[in-house]
């Protein structure tokens, strides 16, 4: 069951949720509501909501409490391979996890090698989440290399995926040039997709951690500076709206690339950033399902 304290009903009877009487909280107004809910998904929101018929209804009191619609993280990576390695937590402990810290969905990324096909990429992604998910989920689709655009159109048109995301760093790796930056920004212009970038300097980071000499752990944040990522974001920003394609920038991390950014959208310039611990929630709304 979805719900603490609701029992699945017979084959092809509805489960029926009401919360009474708690502060509902949306991003414009709280207020103190009632929720009904049926198969999970928000029918109503108001006062002294009497859902008829009562029998099989499950009621849960909610005085003096918050009913809070339920996070959505919209960037994970469960169960990753990077660089030898591989991330700790796989697509069951990761959305476990998630559901108990009132997270009910994720957007993972499906990341394929150089040269790799996409498409594949997204399958593998989809069959390791599947079978563990507790949670709904998603899948951003990254752009390592740049072939051609039919995959991307197959992605959008046939499996669903509406974004894709190219990095500036890791070199060899999983870094795009700005030839290559420019065609995939085209193409989510063209198919409606939203464009999201990785923005730091990948050039530079791989030059100075040569000249540094260092390859351990602590080379991260040494061969990154501020400038590494504001100019890095600068370029992303400059290409994208030569092409009037708008740029989700993700893991802002420093004052100056913020300031890029902010620059940017006082100008007008479709340009939005994701900062590291920020969160997204979903609305209750009529008619909508609850994320």
């Amino acid at each position: 069951s979805a719900f603490p304290s609701a029992q699945a009903g017979p084959m092809g009877s509805s489960q029926r949720l009401l919360i009474k009487g708690g502060k509902v909280v949306n991003d414009d107004v709280s207020v103190v509501a009632d929720v009904y809910v049926e198969d999970g998904v928000v029918q109503q929101v108001g006062p002294n909501i009497n859902p008829e018929p009562s029998a099989g209804l499950v009621v849960l009191d909610a005085t003096n409490k918050l009913v809070i619609p339920g996070g959505i993280d919209t960037h994970t990576h469960m169960e990753f391979p990077f660089m030898g390695s591989r991330s700790k937590d796989d697509f069951f402990t990761g959305t476990k996890a998630a559901i108990a810290g009132g997270t009910t969905m994720i957007i993972d990324f499906a990341i394929p090698q150089k040269g790799c096909s996409l498409i594949e990429a997204f399958d593998t992604w989809k069959s390791w989440a599947d079978p563990k998910v507790c949670c709904d989920y998603s899948l951003h689709v990254a752009v390592t290399w740049w072939s051609n655009k039919q995959e991307m159109e197959s992605l959008v048109q046939n499996k669903g995926v509406n974004s894709f995301k190219m990095f500036m760093a890791y070199k060899d790796v999983y870094m795009v040039n700005d030839e290559e930056l420019y065609e995939a920004f085209f193409c989510c212009k063209e198919l409606g997709a939203v464009a999201q970038v990785h923005a730091e300097n990948g050039e530079l980071i791989a030059q100075k951690m040569l000249a540094m000499g260092i390859t351990g752990p602590e080379g991260h944040e040494l061969c990154r500076p501020e400038e590494v990522e504001a100019e890095a974001t600068q370029r992303a920003v400059t290409i994208a709206n030569a092409l009037n394609c708008p740029l989700y920038v993700v893991h802002v991390m420093s004052k100056s690339s913020a300031k890029v950014i902010s620059n940017a959208r006082r100008e007008g310039k479709s340009c939005n950033s994701f900062m590291l611990g920020q969160w997204h929630w979903g609305r209750v709304m009529e008619n909508q399902t609850q994320h």
